[in-house]
């Protein structure tokens, strides 16, 4: 399995639409299956084949526009969406949603650091590019990947907030919070669309802004 889904990328560009789709659904498929019958047991996996997974599910829910292929010249083929919200969905299931602490502790934090991770390399690249594009607007496609980005981002810190308290580890609370500088930089992006994705997301950090622990009054603490 792993030989052949090493890389979770586009259907080949010569597709029909009906081909596209068929593909895209197997893929989904090919998804359930491993959420329903390989995570779920993760206690009895070893570590690393669950990590490998951890890092084919991250790829596969945001989504990509490394190949050309991904989308026809003419747009006519959208981004798998379904796909990538398949994959989004199956890490959000082993998150700290509902979870007592230290239940599914390792697949868990291995989950959302991955996609913290990701949605982190995927917002830097945006800048840059954006940044080198001058007043050249970015491809659709580009547009539109990091526009499920910050959606992405805004349904995991919601999750992050809803989860019990002290299920989520410091490194993670970390990486959120190194995330904001990289959303920051995205102010200036012409993209109607990626500036509604990212004032949702930066909506979300009103929450984590807090007053330090320790305030200094009259002398005292």
């Amino acid at each position: 399995m792993r030989s052949q889904y090493q890389e979770f990328g586009p259907s080949p560009s010569t597709l029909s639409m009906e081909d596209f789709q068929r593909d895209e659904a197997i893929d989904c498929k090919v998804i359930q299956m491993i959420r329903d019958d390989i995570l779920s047991y993760s206690s009895t996996i070893p570590a690393d084949f669950v990590k490998q997974i951890m890092k084919l599910l991250n790829r596969g829910s945001i989504h990509s526009t490394s190949s050309d292929s991904f989308i026809d010249t003419n747009s006519s083929k959208k981004l798998r969406e379904e796909f990538a919200k398949t994959c989004f969905e199956t890490l959000l299931q082993f998150s700290f949603i509902n979870k007592s602490k230290g239940e599914e502790g390792g697949i868990t934090k291995m989950a959302v650091m991955s996609l913290l991770q990701r949605c982190q390399e995927v917002v830097r690249k945006h800048v840059d590019d954006e940044r080198l594009s001058g007043k050249c607007p970015l491809p659709r496609p580009r547009l539109a990947e990091m526009a499920s980005v910050l959606k992405a981002i805004t349904t995991l810190l919601r999750s992050l907030k809803q989860a019990p308290p002290g299920n989520v580890e410091k490194p993670v609370w970390k990486l959120v919070l190194q995330l904001y500088p990289c959303l920051v930089d995205c102010t200036t992006s012409p993209s109607p669309s990626v500036c509604k994705a990212l004032r949702d997301a930066l909506h979300e950090y009103a929450d984590l802004l807090l007053p330090p622990a320790t305030v200094i009054t009259n002398g005292t603490t």
